[in-house]
This record gives structure tokens, C-alpha cells and sequence, in this order.
């Protein structure tokens, strides 16, 4: 966690809630919406476990009722683009790192009904199933000291953007448009960038590693890449002759990985060039399963062998 790196006595708590304080004050106009949204602040701080609900955050912030908070998430007035910004500018004043890696992922939220804005049947990677839940791409600013969420995006699904009537209900900007899991992140790498924000590499699962356009984005901002492909991904080898990266795997070595949260990682790994001088392949392969193969598509801004 960020928090961590920014203090490392015991009252980094309070400090923190004052520094956050201060740096949100000016996005919310009316003085309700100001201190709700400091309570909220500090309950969120103060409340363990993954999942908080506006009762629990409300019995911490010492409200009777959860009626503030539900207000302050659905009917007060202020601008998340602004408090986002300003929750960027304080990351990287504290955290920012030239050799920072940004790592793109997604997380859903499971649902019961059909008007959390977003929701649908669709694959849920906390339960690797088909669930009825809401996805939200993210993007986390990763450094040696610390790491922390950074941007995120909405998955709006198709028929929710066809969909006027529920879109009215949940109140979508008339100017969202459908984008692919892909494209969100591919426009947050984009962001960070234009934005300044210091970081070399981008770190993406398959999902996101088969998009020729987030990869020519990082290239073009010269940034350097590892990410997931599938085994149908097409390189071509200093040879010349092009070839799917599973047929490269022959080529992969005996090594060890290195310890893990559940033991020794043993894997066989191999680093295969291509014809580009900034691209190379990453295979690696599970010892005790060897048909358990992953692929990575590798980029560095300098060429090299």
C-alpha cells in the first residue's frame, strides 16, 4: 500500500486523512457533500477487511444512519475526475519513480440485480465463471517502495450502451461509448503518459496483450512492455520466417524460478529473440505440468540482443 511509504510512525493515519483532506476540499462546493466525503475518507482508512458496506462506514464515521454516505455516492454534486487527478498528483509526489511499472488488470464486483450501472453476465476473474457482476479495468502505479491503484474505467457491456431507458436510469454520460476492455486501458497508458506521469515499463495479462493498439501505444510513448499473448500469437524470428510463439516453446531451458507464497516455483523459461531488436518472446513452462505453458510478448525502447 501506498500508506506505508508515506509515513512510518503510528500516526500516519491521521496524517494521511489530514493530507487527503486538504487535497479533496476543493472538489466538493457544498460544505454537506465536504464533510461526507471526509467521513467517508476516514471510515474507508479505519474499516479492515475487503468489502464495506455504507452501514459499516457509516457506524465507523459514528452516523446513525447510512443515509450520508449513500448520498454522497448517489446524489450529491461533485467532480471524480477532479478528486482522481488530485489523487494522482499525490501518488506520484510521494511514490513517482522514472523505473515505475504500470500494471493493467480488471476486477468485478459480483451483483444481485440488474441497475448497478454496468452490470451484466459476463467472466468474472475473482471466480473465473460467467457471474452477473460489474467490471471495472484499473491500472496500478508499481514501485520498489510501494504500490498503489492509480486510474480505472468502467466496462460499460454492449447492451448497456444500446440500452437508453436503463442508461437514463443510471444516469451515463450521453457521450459514453462502448470500449473494449483493451481500449480502457490502452486509454489510461495513454493518460499517464500524456500526463507526465514517470513510469518505464507496462505489465498486462492476455486480455490486454493480444491488442496491437495498447502495444503501438507504449511503443509510441517509448515505453517498455511485458505482456500475456496466446499461443496463436504470430512473431517472426531473426530468421525471418514468422511462426506462432508456441512453437518456439521447444526451445525452453530448465531453471528455477524462485520462492513463492506456496513454496519453490520451478519453471523452465526461455528468452527468444524475433527479427525486431526490441522484441523478444518469454516462454515459460511449469515442471511439474509441462503442458502448462505461458506466453509473453516482451518490448524494450532500447535494442539489444
Amino acid at each position: 500500500m501506498a500508506a506505508g511509504a508515506i509515513v512510518e510512525d503510528g500516526t500516519w493515519l491521521g496524517r494521511l486523512q489530514g493530507e487527503l483532506g486538504g487535497l479533496l476540499a476543493p472538489v466538493f462546493a457544498l460544505a454537506r457533500s465536504r464533510l461526507a466525503a471526509f467521513a467517508y475518507i476516514g471510515a474507508l482508512l479505519a474499516e479492515p477487511g475487503d468489502r464495506r458496506s455504507c452501514w459499516q462506514l457509516a457506524e465507523r464515521a459514528g452516523h446513525a444512519t447510512p443515509r450520508r454516505m449513500q448520498a454522497l455516492l448517489a446524489e450529491y454534486a461533485w467532480d471524480w475526475t477532479a478528486a482522481l487527478a488530485a489523487l494522482q498528483r499525490f501518488i506520484l509526489a510521494r511514490l513517482g519513480d522514472p523505473g515505475a511499472i504500470v500494471v493493467l488488470d480488471e476486477t468485478a464486483e459480483l451483483e444481485k440485480g440488474d441497475r448497478t450501472v454496468g452490470v451484466a453476465r459476463q467472466h468474472a476473474g475473482i471466480t473465473g465463471q460467467v457471474e452477473n457482476c460489474q467490471t471495472v479495468v484499473f491500472a496500478a502505479y508499481v514501485t520498489a517502495r510501494a504500490y498503489t491503484l492509480f486510474d480505472f474505467r468502467l466496462y460499460l457491456p454492449k447492451q448497456w450502451c444500446k440500452d437508453e431507458q436503463r442508461r437514463q436510469r443510471a444516469h451515463v454520460p450521453d457521450d459514453v461509448e462502448f470500449a473494449t476492455k483493451p481500449a480502457l486501458g490502452t486509454a489510461m497508458i495513454s493518460a499517464a503518459a500524456d500526463a507526465g506521469a514517470p513510469f518505464a515499463w507496462v505489465v498486462a495479462g492476455e486480455v490486454y496483450g493480444r491488442s496491437g493498439k495498447l502495444r503501438e501505444a507504449c511503443e509510441k510513448d517509448t515505453k517498455g512492455y511485458v505482456v500475456a499473448v496466446p499461443v496463436n500469437f504470430t512473431v517472426s524470428l531473426p530468421s525471418g520466417r514468422k511462426t506462432a510463439v508456441a512453437a518456439v516453446a521447444r526451445l525452453v531451458p530448465a531453471t528455477a524460478c524462485g520462492p513463492g507464497c506456496k513454496g519453490h516455483r520451478d519453471y523452465a523459461w526461455a528468452w527468444a529473440a524475433t527479427a525486431s531488436r526490441r522484441h523478444w518472446v518469454l516462454i515459460r513452462r511449469s515442471l511439474t505440468d509441462p503442458s502448462d505453458l505461458a506466453f509473453f510478448y516482451c518490448h524494450s525502447p532500447r535494442a539489444g540482443r
